[in-house]
């Protein structure tokens, strides 16, 4: 295992969106009842920290000094970048040091929450399908022939997000990933639970949020642990043991790289810690949370993360994210700015099926575009399970071990009256769409060890099923995602 060392808002869940028509083409209308999403943004509260970007790619070395002189503290140094995060000062002492001729910018940090939808109100019907009696049979096909086949996961015969994207298909060519390729998940990862046990890298993970730190402690955990349940979900896309769900691979290293406390809230400045932190470490694919701005807010915000996108990236990270929960057209809103846009990222929207027989299916139109995914030729690069709200036809993840009692970890994953590997739930959003692009480019660099995240791109790209219109389209990018095709399975 290889080593090496304005203003954000927050999201909140409120309400039920309408979703409006669009301006280039109209998104399935079909669902669009059936959909609850995170919709409401308002201004985050002062936190008290300003990051700092400079004009150079270093940190001057008098720079704390200066700080201190202003009454401030530096926080974080990020001299790879050249960023800093400060507490303490005050709107003019930020001022002040935002007209030194080696600073390009002073903002404020800010908090938001990451994105993907949880049908809460779904919980009692979740638990009762989980229980031991209604758990179906593995179907007996070719992928399952291996002992080390994802297809044997309990719960493998409800995932018809896996067999949308052919991944069982690469199962059975003995395609199950590598150990040598690390994936980093911006959040805690729940490393005990049986289905990433042993997956992931404790060594190299890391928190920066450490307001979790004494509630995990409590409970015999790392630092990186998981209170909320998101990481810990994002990674059983990617890879799993098989102990309740499939995972794309059987085979990774994850490094938790926490930026996300117990209620999905996310500083801005943890986010950019956290890229700078993945590429010194050599991870080679990270999962990023959704996140949007608007530039006019936030005038250097974008060029701080560009920055820290464009140093993962010169240092092998392919950075994948969503498209967005909200259904907004970025082809029409020129002023929004979704960070998977940035310095070769991918960006993914999300499909589902519009309905389904029963809990194992059948499933009709399983590539259906999920209407509350964003969408525009200027943001999707290809499409992929996320996930609807219609019976049966969401997306199946494990919940954490060491779940907290906040409103943003769903209840049924804090009742423990219900076995752990019994305790799913079924999610929807483009948190899900995301590791679905993530473990395809984990299976494709196990494959091919010596790419680097240009061509794990390209190859995905190249390689996604052409739905929707002809060639490049708003919703579905290149297409979505195709595991077999990727690795040269089929033509």
């Amino acid at each position: 295992m290889r080593h090496s060392t304005s203003r954000f808002f927050s999201l909140t869940v409120v309400a039920t969106l309408v979703l409006q028509g669009c301006n280039d083409a109209p998104v399935p209308t079909e669902l669009a009842g059936n959909v609850r999403l995170a919709a409401s943004l308002t201004p985050a509260e002062h936190t008290g920290r300003h990051i700092v970007l400079f004009t150079a790619e270093r940190v001057p070395a008098d720079f704390s000094q200066r700080v201190e002189r202003l009454g401030g503290r530096l926080e974080a140094s990020l001299d790879s970048i050249g960023i800093s995060i400060v507490v303490g000062l005050s709107d003019g002492a930020a001022a002040a040091l935002a007209s030194d001729g080696d600073v390009r910018a002073v903002e404020p940090d800010g908090v938001m929450l990451a994105e993907g939808d949880i049908s809460d109100d779904l919980d009692a019907l979740t638990v009762d399908r989980a229980s031991p009696a209604l758990l179906a049979t593995v179907e007996d096909d070719a992928s399952a022939a291996s002992p080390m086949s994802p297809a044997l996961a309990p719960f493998y015969p409800r995932q018809w997000n896996m067999r949308a994207i052919h991944a069982d298909e690469a199962w059975a060519a003995g395609y199950r990933g590598s150990r040598d390729v690390l994936v980093g998940i911006m959040g805690g990862v729940d490393y005990m639970h049986p289905d990433l046990e042993g997956l992931v890298d404790l060594d190299a993970s890391v928190s920066f949020v450490p307001g979790d730190n004494a509630a995990l402690a409590a409970r015999g955990r790392l630092p990186f642990g998981d209170l909320f349940w998101h990481g810990t979900a994002e990674a059983s896309i990617i890879a799993t043991n098989a102990k309740v769900v499939a995972g794309i691979n059987r085979e990774v290293t994850f490094i938790a790289i926490k930026i996300e406390d117990s209620t999905g809230a996310v500083p801005a400045g943890a986010f950019l810690e956290g890229v700078a932190y993945a590429a010194d470490v050599g991870v080679d694919i990270m999962v990023m949370p959704g996140t949007k701005f608007d530039k006019s807010q936030n005038p250097g915000r974008v060029a701080m993360f560009e920055r820290a996108f464009a140093y993962a990236f010169r240092h092998g990270v392919l950075l994948v994210g969503g498209a967005g929960d909200d259904g907004l057209d970025t082809d029409h809103d020129g002023d929004l700015v979704r960070l998977c846009q940035l310095n070769n990222g991918i960006c993914a929207s999300a499909t589902g099926p519009t309905s389904a027989t029963g809990v194992n299916g059948p499933w009709e139109n399983v590539d259906a575009m999920a209407p509350y995914a964003g969408y525009g030729r200027s943001i999707v690069d290809v499409a992929s399970p996320g996930g609807t709200r219609n019976a049966f036809t969401r997306v199946w993840l494990p919940c954490t071990s060491t779940p907290s009692a906040g409103t943003r970890t769903p209840s049924g994953c804090r009742n423990k009256s219900v076995p752990l590997l019994n305790r799913v739930q079924e999610g929807v959003g483009i948190s899900w769409s995301a590791p679905h692009v993530a473990g395809l480019a984990a299976l494709l660099k196990a494959a091919h060890p010596m790419w680097g995240p240009a061509q794990l791109r390209a190859a995905i790209l190249q390689s996604a099923d052409d739905l929707g219109q002809p060639g490049t389209d708003p919703y579905y990018g290149r297409g979505r995602i195709n595991v077999a095709r990727a690795l040269g399975l089929i033509q």
